[in-house]
């Protein structure tokens, strides 16, 4: 999963903290906690083939994060 980085970030559309989650250099999704349910907003990026389970890890510690941070 090193390949993966989680960023929690303030972003200008937003009125609440994302968590970015980028796969070596570029932006592949971000969670959103706009609304009452965290939402994934998923960017087209260039061809990018990882492992299920790093995906998979990698949007269960963005959201652990933001969650975190919400209800700190």
């Amino acid at each position: 999963m090193k390949k993966f980085k989680i960023e929690i970030t303030s972003v200008p559309d937003r009125s609440n903290l994302v968590a970015e989650i980028w796969y070596e250099e570029n932006l592949l999704a971000e969670i959103n906690q706009e609304e009452e349910e965290l939402k994934v907003e998923l960017y087209n990026t260039q061809k990018a083939i990882f492992i299920f389970k790093d995906f998979i890890a990698a949007l269960e510690e963005a959201k652990q994060k933001l969650l975190q941070l919400k209800l700190g």
